[in-house]
This record gives structure tokens, C-alpha cells and sequence, in this order.
């Protein structure tokens, strides 16, 4: 097996970070398998580095998360993640330490239909197929890790104890943006969650959510935007919810020279690429188109870009979620300082 490293972690981490992964199965829906990665503020880790298998054979190391360490002490808020388009669970494990170094519970979960096996081997669904499946697919998630270990395998008593069922985020890339925005609007039958306290769009794709729908996002909410991004540009992905979103508050933090990718693993990926001797040309390809969207000339180096998704939204989460409103009101002040930023908030 090929192990490479994504060393280093975008920042020094405030908790040590623990991985854990599972798989879930949802009966109500004919038993629709999740495969589930949660990161989390963990006790003083001695044991290995977690690592990543991206394909048979193909792994690399964390950048700073240990192989299912205890969980630190105390309540932490939930972040309840959803991937993209031809994403996965894992394929943003970098923002997913960071957030988890800065004291968050972080799950994750597969979408089966439109994860990146289903694109590369042609079991991919149709769209609306996929998002009545991904708003099931976040209801179901958030459902299990609230229930407990005594209803659902695979998830420990520690990990459960520690999660703030008062203070859960929904967020999510690209069409898992949409999934966090559809989750609390409501849509396709499935009611609204209103369990969420906030939500939390990166290079959101909204265009199939109608107005009305945007109209019923209640909570909390912000939107990063990446100035280049061609695959959900701002002007028709961004603007029409920053108009109409009646929830209060809704930030709006836009990126310049940041692509469609700038959230993602993506950059990590086009750079270990080149250490991989004989990578099947289905996924050369796949890199090479998606690797335009998070490094080349004119973007700012990509792990610079997850670090500063990793401020805004743990500003905002401190915020909104109150877990430290003046150190989250401190954070977005500089935040709007540094280069390259715009930071709207109503």
C-alpha cells in the first residue's frame, strides 16, 4: 500500500483530534448503508495517526488525527457535514480536524448515489433522486448520533455523551450545502429539521431550491463564496439566497482567488498524486479536472484557503451557537481585515 502524509495541520490544535469510522444502516429506507467518519476533541493521544484509503491500496496519513483515542471530557457541538458532488465522507478531512482541534464533534457521512465510487463506476442517480436521498441521508445521520449507543451499532456511549444536542450545525459543500439548506427548509415531503441551530454553506449550490424554500431557512446562516468558482458561481448560487434567506443572522464571507474546491482535499490530493506511481487514468482524470478548482495561477495556496473557512465558520458557530460570542465577534472582525476577504453580515 502506497501511505503518504497530509501533514502539516492548517493550524496548531487546541485539542488533540480523534477519527473514528462506522456504518449505518437506516431499515426505513430499505437498508440504506452510511458509511460514517466522525472526528472529535480527544484525551492527551498516544495512539497512531488515522489514515485515509482513498482507493485499494492507495492511503495516506492525517495530518493530526489519532486512531480512535478516547473522547476529551465534557459537551461539544455537533457538526453534522455533508460532501458534494462526487465527494465523500472523508474528502474534506483537513477542515473536519480543524474544526474538531477547535473543540467540535464532527460526522460526516457517504451519500451512496452520488459519492465519488458511484461517479467514477456509473451508479450515480439523478438529481432529484439524490436530493430527496441526501436530506434523508442528514435526518437519518443526525437521528442516530442523538438516539445513543444503546439504539444504534457502531456509535460508542463516549462519543455520544459528548455531543451539545443544544448546539448542532448542518453544513456542507456544494450540493451538501444544499442538503444543509434543504435539511432545515424542508423539502420533497421531508419536514423541516428543526433541530439544527445553524447552517453552513461552502460554495453552496442552490439553483433547484425555489425561493419559497429559501424562504423557510430559519436558522442562522452563512454562505462562503469563492470569487472564481464556474461550478456554482456566485451569480447564480450565491446572490438569490444572500437576497432572500429570512433567517437572522445570515453572513456572507466571499474568497478571492478561490475556486469551487477551496473547502475540500482536493489541493492535498493533486499534490500526493505525483507520489503514486500508476494511478488508474479514470482518477488522473477525475484529479486533473477537479485540481483546476483549488490550485493553479491565480488561486491563493489552498491550504491558506481551508484555514480561513476554518476561521469563518468557527466564528461564526461561536456566534451563533453561543459558545463564545465575543471571541466569534473578535474572529470575524479580523477576518474582514485580511486580504482577499469580504465579510457581510444582516
Amino acid at each position: 500500500m502506497s501511505l503518504l502524509t497530509a501533514a502539516p495541520s492548517l493550524e496548531p490544535q487546541i485539542f488533540p483530534v480523534g477519527r473514528r469510522s462506522t456504518l449505518l444502516v437506516d431499515a426505513a429506507r430499505d437498508n440504506r448503508m452510511l458509511g460514517v467518519d466522525i472526528w472529535y476533541p480527544a484525551s492527551l493521544a498516544h495512539e497512531p495517526l488515522a489514515t485515509y484509503e482513498l482507493l485499494p491500496g492507495i492511503a495516506f496519513e492525517s495530518a493530526g488525527a489519532r486512531h480512535e483515542p478516547a473522547v476529551a471530557p465534557g459537551q461539544f457541538p455537533l457538526v453534522l457535514f455533508s460532501h458534494g458532488r462526487t465527494g465523500m465522507r472523508f474528502a474534506y478531512s483537513l477542515l473536519s480536524e480543524a474544526l474538531a482541534a477547535r473543540g467540535a464533534i464532527v460526522v460526516s457521512a457517504d451519500h451512496p448515489g452520488d459519492a465519488l465510487a458511484d461517479w467514477l463506476l456509473g451508479t450515480n442517480v439523478d438529481d432529484r433522486t439524490n436530493e430527496m436521498n441526501r436530506v434523508g441521508d442528514a435526518g437519518f445521520l443526525l437521528d442516530s448520533v442523538l438516539a445513543g449507543a444503546d439504539h444504534v451499532t457502531g456509535l460508542p456511549d463516549d462519543l455520544i455523551a459528548g455531543i451539545d444536542a443544544q448546539r448542532i450545525a448542518a453544513v456542507g459543500h456544494s450540493y451538501g450545502a444544499y442538503t444543509a439548506l434543504a435539511m432545515v427548509a424542508g423539502t420533497r415531503g421531508i419536514a423541516a429539521d428543526t433541530r439544527v441551530g445553524a447552517v453552513v454553506g461552502m460554495q453552496a449550490y442552490t439553483r433547484t431550491m425555489s425561493d419559497a424554500a429559501l424562504g423557510r431557512v430559519h436558522a442562522p446562516t452563512l454562505l462562503v463564496v469563492a470569487e472564481l468558482d464556474t461550478s456554482t458561481p456566485p451569480a447564480s448560487d450565491a446572490d438569490r439566497p444572500w437576497a432572500l434567506l429570512p433567517a437572522e443572522p445570515v453572513w456572507r464571507v466571499d474568497l478571492a482567488a478561490a475556486a469551487h474546491q477551496a473547502s475540500s482535499d482536493i489541493g492535498l490530493y493533486a499534490e500526493l498524486a505525483h507520489q503514486i506511481p500508476d494511478l488508474p487514468q479514470i482518477v488522473v482524470d477525475y484529479l486533473e479536472s477537479s485540481a483546476r478548482d483549488a490550485i493553479g495561477p491565480g488561486l491563493r495556496p489552498w491550504r491558506e484557503g481551508l484555514l480561513l473557512h476554518t476561521e469563518a465558520i468557527w466564528a461564526f458557530l461561536d456566534v451563533v451557537l453561543k459558545i463564545d460570542p465575543q471571541r466569534g465577534a473578535a474572529a470575524v472582525a479580523r477576518l474582514a481585515d485580511s486580504d482577499g476577504v469580504t465579510v457581510q453580515r444582516r
